[in-house]
């Protein structure tokens, strides 16, 4: 069930992302041990869950809700996401937007500026699950990235 959410991606036992799940695929999630829930999609998307919180909740794991607008990336973007991630740190975490494209990329960033992850693995990691748009290559060499985009 969860591997039907839109561009479900594992990245590892503590770590998957996706597009927006429903209620049935949040309900899976918990079945397969998942403790958080992060939310970067804004309300306005079109496919956006208004009663995800309470079903998050209903099912007894957190829900953390960071609307970001990748039509104005900004430096406080990236920064308020790591420190979410640092926040929940070893727990199982999915992390979604509606179709997985603002999640992944910030999880490539976070691999890399945090983990110390080699930025061109993990972009071939991100090229499995989406191609970014060049805004998320500018925003990755504002952010103190190589921004490997052109060199793969």
């Amino acid at each position: 069930m969860i591997e039907e959410i839109v561009n479900y991606h594992k990245y590892n036992e503590k770590l998957a992302a996706g597009g927006q799940p429903t209620a049935e695929q949040l309900e899976a999630l918990k079945n397969e041990g998942y403790e958080v829930i992060v939310n970067i999609s804004t309300p306005s998307a079109r496919n956006f869950l208004h009663s995800e919180h309470s079903e998050v909740e209903n099912l007894g794991m957190y829900y953390v809700h960071f609307p970001v607008d990748c039509s104005a990336l900004d430096p406080v973007h990236y920064s308020t996401f790591s420190g979410i991630m640092k926040g929940i740190s070893g727990r199982k975490v999915f992390v979604h937007c509606g179709g997985n494209i603002k999640s992944s990329n910030l999880i490539h960033m976070y691999h890399v500026l945090e983990e110390g992850m080699d930025e061109r693995i993990s972009f071939e990691t991100l090229l499995k699950i989406q191609e970014p748009e060049e805004k998320w290559n500018n925003y990755f060499k504002m952010m103190g990235m190589r921004g490997v985009y052109a060199e793969i």
